[in-house]
């Protein structure tokens, strides 16, 4: 009975190794080429597996496409924790802790080799025309949009909900264009790599709040 269970822990072991495998080499094709640009055969291809234990895992490629974005939630949620922790809406700093929080854990999250693909899928995602009938953008980025910009409504009481919701998006533009370390190397003539995190962090935060703060107006002067 113990080797039937030890037996049956390394098959689900294998199996969650090879799903993961999937997943990964997924990211990487879809990050390259777009949700219609890869097949389910060239999944199972670069992933080294057969195509019926995708077809198993996954059944449709959409499903296999949504995993990833399941599967790379973390950073989202990193997000919503240090925004959590955020209490005092009248501190002279509070906007800089809130977009320290938007920005801090994608910015060390891309940091890492392993997630350059998840954040060209992301911009490649947010970017298609079709995305809605996906639904990913909607599921897994919108509520997080919700909410730092509720937090930022907390703390610019006057300004209206037009002009927070609009930065927002513009400190999605700002924070995207900030994985183009190489274009950093090339504009600055190799002088500045741009993969130092916490510099980038600090500065990309100072950026989009001084951006926030100097277009703000209140709403009885907002034309």
């Amino acid at each position: 009975m113990e080797v039937a269970k030890k037996m049956d822990g390394r098959k689900v072991g294998r199996d969650t190794e090879r799903r993961d495998r999937v997943i990964v080499a997924a990211e990487k094709l879809f990050a390259q080429e777009g949700f219609h640009g890869v097949s389910m055969r060239d999944i199972a291809k670069e992933a080294d597996v057969g195509l019926p234990l995708i077809v198993y895992h996954f059944e449709t490629k959409l499903n296999l496409y949504r995993s990833i974005f399941e599967f790379r939630k973390t950073a989202i949620q990193e997000r919503l924790n240090e925004l959590g922790k955020i209490v005092d809406f009248e501190s002279p700093d509070v906007i800089e802790k809130i977009i320290r929080a938007f920005v801090a854990p994608i910015v060390k999250s891309h940091a890492s080799p392993d997630s350059i693909h998840y954040a060209q899928l992301v911009v490649r995602e947010a970017s298609d025309p079709q995305e809605a009938t996906r639904g990913i953008i909607e599921e897994y980025f919108d509520p997080t949009a919700k909410a730092f910009i509720g937090a930022l409504r907390k703390a610019m009481p006057k300004a209206s909900h037009e002009y927070l919701c609009w930065a927002y998006l513009f400190a999605v533009g700002a924070l995207v264009m900030s994985d183009f370390d190489g274009r950093m190397i090339r504009i600055s003539d190799g002088k500045y790599s741009g993969n130092t995190t916490a510099r980038k962090i600090t500065m990309l935060t100072r950026f989009i709040v001084g951006g926030i703060c100097s277009g703000y107006q209140p709403v009885s002067q907002a034309k």
